[in-house]
């Protein structure tokens, strides 16, 4: 009885492997398609890419410097403010 009940064990252990082994395979294949279709997509987007970042870190930029800009011209005209007191 023991060696029919193994026998019967093995193949249902070797369907449950079988049906593991395909279930991945199939993943496997599908996240491989999908890494395929990424990457090119990617590689296509890519110039576009670089120029947007290269825009947007010009505006940044841009709006840094003007702050500091402002910045000097209030601390500037604060003093000018400042030495006017004093002289009166």
């Amino acid at each position: 009885m023991d060696s029919r009940r193994t026998a019967k064990d093995e193949a249902i252990l070797t369907s449950v492997a079988e049906s593991i082994g395909a279930t991945l395979g199939t993943i496997a294949a599908k996240a491989g398609s999908m890494q395929k279709a990424l990457t090119e997509k990617v590689a296509g987007a890519k110039p576009r890419v670089r120029r947007a970042v290269k825009e947007a870190k010009a505006v940044v930029k841009k709006r840094a410097n003007m702050r500091g800009a402002h910045a000097r011209k209030t601390r500037a005209t604060g003093r000018a403010a400042r030495r006017s007191r004093k002289k009166s």
